[in-house]
């Protein structure tokens, strides 16, 4: 997800677009499941970085990497 997130900075990602660079096909994940992922990757990042903020939330569309 990172990668996906990180290899087209600035542009948004759909929580589907994040599950097909994640997943393959014949696994289901729930869209939260996303959510949770970039929380973690959110708190990784923070533990480096406290004033990290990299990584938006754009409600309703899905996420976005600010590099």
């Amino acid at each position: 997800m990172l990668e996906a997130l990180a290899q087209r900075a600035g542009v948004i990602k759909s929580r589907n677009q994040l599950i097909d660079a994640a997943y393959s096909d014949d696994i289901y994940v729930d869209d939260r499941t996303i959510d949770s992922h970039i929380k973690r990757l959110r708190r990784k990042f923070r533990d480096v970085d406290p004033g990290f903020d990299g990584i938006e939330t754009l409600y309703g569309a899905g996420y976005k990497f600010n590099g």
